[in-house]
């Protein structure tokens, strides 16, 4: 089987490096038809804020659909095309193209961007140009593709209720991390300070003020040290309530680390916090970082939700916590704290249940079925 990996995805986004990998790992052959737009996520986000009637996006948009168009030409045969994330805009030509060559679409819609661009980063008001644009593009694209990946079954139900589409066109792919991170070590016992851990991207979605307020109340506690890595758009209102509280337990980390780097810090955490934002996409999701987390035999704190629920046995698998609800994250850290066999316990079942339904091998399995069902004439054999 051959697949084509279309559009103007992010190539390092973890979502769209582990989809390569799991397909690659179950013997598909995965070529890339691929263009640039936008250097960063900070130059993309400025462009979401101008909104949809900014030119100068649409002048890149139109230079890197040129490209594409080049570099579909010299794809050669393919049994299936894939849109990674994220990708709404480039459905409309992936379809043209599917359609003229007569192969099926899978659009890896991951999260709605609504979602994303209004209600979790806030850069337009919900009745905005952007907003609307952004509602229709997520109801039209997945009707314009055969198939839709998302990444839990809550996000798959709000899909279905506030798009009217059928249950029938989505398929969960867990998000998963990169096998690097998968360790065979045990929880590391003795360490003190406590070591309390929160990395990624300083976003609404994550709950920031609510591990501030939890790292107030366990201030007392001289033997609890948080460290908080990574940079966006929260991250300064973090410091800026860290200061207004005076809270002198949390050691603030880099905004960017080597992925050697943060593995090592990951390693010597005690725990690893997931989400705790109180958004509506925040019950919906599982962050990456809860995936490594697992991977890493790391215990992991997250919020309760819908989505949580779907992989996580609460107290087997992870530790789950009220949203927004600091004192229940604090007690929820000093349980872990004072119970070095319930942290081992953790880690290990976690780490056990992300090779079973998390890693890169169990992935392509779910992706093959998506595969096989969107093309069911193409045979597939499986890598030896």
């Amino acid at each position: 089987m051959r697949v084509c990996c279309f559009g103007t995805y992010d190539v390092d986004y973890v979502r769209n490096a582990v989809v390569r990998a799991a397909l690659r790992s179950q013997g598909v052959e995965v070529v890339a038809c691929h263009a640039t737009v936008w250097a960063g996520t900070e130059e993309k986000v400025a462009d979401a804020r101008r909104g949809p009637l900014n030119p100068r996006l649409w002048l890149k948009l139109l230079r890197a659909y040129g490209r594409l168009l080049r570099r579909h030409r010299a794809v050669g045969r393919y049994d299936a095309m894939i849109v990674g994330y994220p990708g709404h805009l480039d459905l409309f030509l992936a379809r043209i193209l599917t359609w003229l060559r007569r192969k099926p679409l899978v659009f890896d819609a991951y999260v709605s961007l609504y979602d994303t661009v209004i209600s979790d980063r806030a850069l337009a008001r919900p009745r905005s140009l952007l907003a609307i644009v952004s509602r229709w593009l997520d109801r039209v694209t997945c009707l314009l593709a055969d198939a839709v990946l998302l990444d839990t079954e809550a996000n798959i139900a709000f899909f279905c209720a506030q798009y009217r589409l059928p249950r029938t066109k989505f398929h969960r792919i867990w998000v998963g991390a990169d096998e690097a991170y998968l360790s065979a070590e045990d929880e590391i016992d003795g360490t003190s300070p406590f070591r309390v851990l929160y990395f990624g991207k300083f976003i609404p979605l994550h709950g920031l003020d609510t591990v501030v307020r939890a790292a107030k109340l366990l201030g007392a506690t001289p033997e609890v040290r948080f460290e908080m890595i990574g940079g966006g758009q929260e991250r300064r209102g973090a410091e800026a309530l860290a200061e207004s509280l005076r809270v002198t337990n949390i050691d603030w980390g880099p905004e960017w680390m080597q992925p050697a780097e943060l593995r090592e810090r990951i390693r010597q955490a005690d725990v690893c916090l997931g989400i705790l934002g109180v958004s509506d996409k925040a019950a919906r999701v599982i962050p990456t970082k809860a995936y490594i987390a697992l991977a890493m035999g790391k215990p992991l704190l997250t919020r309760d939700s819908p989505a949580a629920r779907e992989l996580l046995v609460p107290d087997v698998h992870a530790m789950l916590c009220a949203a927004g609800e600091p004192a229940d994250v604090a007690r929820a850290i000093m349980a872990l704290r004072s119970d070095p066999a319930l942290r081992r316990r953790l880690g290990r079942a976690g780490r056990d249940l992300f090779r079973a339904e998390c890693s890169t091998d169990a992935i392509g399995r779910a992706l093959v079925r998506v595969l096989r069902a969107v093309c069911p004439s193409v045979p597939h054999v499986p890598q030896p």
